[in-house]
């Protein structure tokens, strides 16, 4: 796999695959309660299960990103903002936005896009959120199950826990 985001189309009825136990895993992630953008802030898993797969269409798109055999997270601050985690989701997240705003100037005006993990837009999260027109809410978050999901779609190798390379997935849904 190169170093471009790649592209699926989804039929949001049927491929939106959602458990409870994903949305339950949010609360060991560091992050939890920490994001206006994450549970418990966002609305419940019923609640997308019910409203996403009504759209008519969908894409998903994903990187797969190596990790450097070397490679440590940096513990200083001045660092934290180039981490290749918050990278690679912005990568994906500023992707999203772009296709939104194309899908915008087509005429497309329900348009929702789901982020990979939790919003990396600010270094430091505001209650409400300060730039809700670019934040992102993580398709974990809504109770996808994006392993299921990607192994639908013919991606199998997206493994847990992380050891040379991990993905990043988003998703947008439009009518």
């Amino acid at each position: 796999m190169g170093n471009e985001i790649k592209e699926i189309t989804i039929n949001p009825a049927t491929d939106l695959i959602f458990d409870n136990k994903v949305r339950e895993a949010c609360k060991s992630c560091k992050r939890y309660t920490k994001k206006a953008t994450c549970p418990p802030y966002v609305e419940t898993v019923e609640y997308y299960k019910n409203i996403l797969p009504k759209y008519k269409h969908g894409k998903v798109f994903y990187k797969k990103f190596e990790v450097p055999e070397d490679y440590t997270e940096p513990t200083d601050e001045e660092s934290k903002p180039n981490t290749l985690g918050r990278k690679s989701s912005l990568e994906i997240h500023n992707h999203l936005l772009k296709e939104r705003m194309k899908l915008n100037k087509e005429g497309h005006y329900f348009v929702v896009i789901l982020g990979s993990g939790s919003c990396k837009l600010c270094t430091t999260c505001d209650f409400p959120c300060a730039f809700p027109a670019q934040s992102v809410i993580p398709m974990e978050g809504t109770g996808m199950d994006v392993f299921a999901m990607m192994k639908k779609q013919g991606i199998n190798d997206i493994n847990f826990p992380i050891n040379s390379y991990f993905y990043r997935v988003g998703c947008i849904l439009y009518d």
